[in-house]
């Protein structure tokens, strides 16, 4: 009787404590996913005490834990109680599943967090919790035979969770089964699908990054070729003002030749009037008096051509006399053209069209005022290689360095350009140049203002 009474016992314990102990395990489970995810929340949300879910030993106490501190966290409201209530993952089936499906919905319900999901690192701990999560499920483990017994023990000793069971399935199980798989599969297709989503649109990124550089490389070098073909154009147009304001020089230069002519002209008379000076001093008897009386005939020559020479003692001399006279007649071009000679003095001012790469070569300068000149440079006595400039004041020429300021007036002027309607330019300062191997180099802009 004892050992029937002993076998009866065992059999009982036996009977009983497989489905405590899996229904203990189970609440064991559930309570590290919660802990985990709530441990998760609070150190990605950077809240303090987040390390307080490791010391909860209960899922009353959990939940109890989670609602006092819902203004915070808001687990209980936006994570917790949305999954607990739709029973979603409640409906019965294994316990292994209910936890792979549980994980799921919570890491779905964590991805739907926009600020989390654009930030690469938050995102790859939330796919380091889910993994953690997954094998906390992984783990658990039950025999499949005390399954149905746990649920039907369950349902016998709280009728109202079998009411509860009773509104998630039908009585033959067939549609809830069926209506789980899918849940099932579109939770899978849409995590699945975010991760893909998430994966293209960074390629899509990636990818529109680089066509906008592409094309800002494309518009960089079309607007450096453009700005070099405007470069180059300003090059010509300065190289063809340049060849056609030399036009006229060149008259100026055969001009120049021709006075160049008249200097050999002159040197060539004067060397003759030496000639015949020498050899009439040696013809003549007395040696130093024609030499003296010589300036006396040339300047009575000059003011008196009628009176007779003063010595017409023989018929020859005169003869020589009078040609040499005729030929002293020469003289007073040459001195008139040796009276420039003053040159020693070289023109103080020159007057020039535009500045060419920063100041103005020498070939480019003229003695004169053109029609067209802008510029009047003014040399130094002291120092020739010093020299001033400044814009002429002939006004009919200041409305076209006006309208042509960014060739004509930038590179060598200071001035505001706030009046469009122009027409006169006064000089407030002048500039400064220094010649160098035949270049007038600025040195010092001028200063100017538009009237």
């Amino acid at each position: 009787m004892k050992k029937k009474l002993v076998i009866l016992i065992i059999g009982v314990f036996l009977g009983i404590a497989p489905p405590g102990w899996a229904q203990s395990e189970m609440e064991q489970a559930k309570l590290d996913i919660w802990t985990e995810t709530a441990d998760f929340v609070y150190r990605d949300a950077n809240l303090p005490n987040a390390g307080q879910f490791n010391n909860v030993s209960s899922m009353a106490e959990f939940v109890a834990l989670i609602k006092k501190e819902d203004g915070t966290s808001s687990i209980y409201s936006k994570l917790y109680k949305p999954i607990e209530d739709g029973g979603f993952y409640k409906q019965p089936k294994a316990a292994k599943d209910q936890l792979k499906t549980l994980v799921k919905s919570i890491y779905a319900r964590l991805r739907t967090n926009d600020q989390r999901m654009n930030d690469i690192n938050r995102r790859r701990k939330l796919d380091d919790l889910n993994k953690q999560l997954q094998q906390i499920a992984a783990d658990y483990g039950v025999p499949a035979a005390t399954g149905a017994p746990i649920v039907q023990e369950a349902d016998a000793l709280n009728p109202d969770s079998a009411h509860a069971n009773e509104s998630f399935t039908d009585p033959d199980g067939t549609d809830t089964d069926v209506t789980a798989e899918e849940k099932l599969s579109s939770l899978a297709k849409r995590e699945d699908s975010t991760t893909s989503t998430g994966n293209n649109s960074m390629t899509i990124l990636a990818l529109a990054l680089g066509l906008i550089n592409l094309v800002l490389i494309y518009l960089l070098n079309k607007e450096i070729k453009k700005q070099s073909k405007r470069i180059d154009q300003r090059r010509i147009d300065i190289d063809n003002l340049a060849q056609m304001v030399n036009l006229p020089g060149r008259t100026g230069a055969d001009t120049s030749g021709k006075i160049t002519m008249s200097a050999v002209e002159n040197l060539i008379s004067r060397a003759i009037a030496k000639e015949r000076e020498t050899w009439q001093t040696t013809t003549n008897t007395a040696g130093g008096t024609p030499g003296a009386q010589r300036p006396i005939k040339i300047a009575a020559a000059a003011q008196a051509p009628v009176t007779p020479p003063p010595v017409p003692s023989n018929t020859a001399p005169s003869v020589v006399e009078d040609s040499p006279s005729e030929e002293e007649l020469l003289t007073p071009p040459n001195l008139v053209a040796a009276a420039p000679a003053p040159a020693a003095d070289k023109p103080q001012s020159k007057f020039a069209r535009i500045p060419v790469n920063g100041g103005f070569h020498e070939q480019d300068l003229y003695d004169t005022p053109q029609h067209d000149s802008i510029y009047e440079i003014r040399i130094s006595r002291k120092d020739p290689n010093r020299a001033m400039f400044r814009i002429v004041t002939n006004t009919s020429v200041h409305r076209s360095a006006i309208e042509s300021a960014y060739l004509s007036l930038k590179d060598a002027c200071t001035y505001q350009m706030n009046n469009t309607n122009a027409t006169r330019i006064v000089n407030d300062e002048p500039g400064v140049l220094s010649q160098v191997n035949g270049f007038w180099k600025i040195d010092r802009k001028a200063n100017v203002h538009f009237e």
